[in-house]
């Protein structure tokens, strides 16, 4: 392996790991959502279920969050009335989790599912913070906003080369130089990607 493609490989392992310790979804016992967004809450039973399919999800103050009776959403408390969203045709595999839409301030705390025709309980916390912003400052002093939802990025065009070398060094480290190329420096070069 060249040296290029061991630094490449080395800056693929530190993003990666990077990316690990950020995810929210690292923790099967709290869940971190952000305002106004959605966030699932899992409850899977690992062995099929036989219909109809009854669970109970409870939140904090004890308030119904989602009754699945008979195979069939049932009760909704007013505070998550249009917010819970379940999937059952998951049902029978034991997949009762939920999407909370719309999360709200008041929506963190303990929420509990109960599976009682298999005495099956999953508990979690749920985390709701205000999405971060995120600002970054290049040398030049021009600023780069990204929205909360990564959907807008804005830069001068001195920056663009910027952004994209890192993508662009990786994907030079990739290329491989065939034996033949190398011998004469007169000829085309080709390069196999792999």
């Amino acid at each position: 392996m060249s040296s290029c493609q061991h630094s490449a490989l080395c800056i693929l392992v530190v993003l990666m790991c990077l990316l690990c310790t950020l995810c929210p979804a690292s923790s099967q016992s709290v869940r971190t959502g952000f305002i106004r967004d959605e966030v699932l809450l899992p409850c899977v039973y690992s062995e099929q279920l036989s219909e109809p399919v009854t669970a109970f999800w409870r939140d904090k103050d004890d308030k119904v969050v989602l009754d699945i009776i008979n195979s069939r959403e049932d009760k909704i408390d007013p505070k998550f009335k249009g917010r819970v969203v379940s999937f059952p045709d998951q049902y029978k595999n034991g997949n009762l989790s939920i999407l909370i839409k719309g999360l709200r301030a008041d929506d963190a705390g303990p929420y509990d599912c109960n599976i009682p025709k298999v005495d099956y309980q999953a508990k979690m916390t749920l985390k709701v913070t205000e999405k971060p912003a995120v600002k970054l400052t290049f040398k030049a002093g021009d600023p780069v906003s990204v929205s909360p939802r990564g959907a807008a990025v804005t830069a001068s065009s001195n920056h663009l080369l910027t952004l994209l070398s890192a993508p662009l060094f990786a994907l030079f480290c990739s290329l491989k130089f065939s034996p033949d190329t190398l011998a004469s420096s007169h000829s085309p070069k080709t390069w196999v990607l792999g």
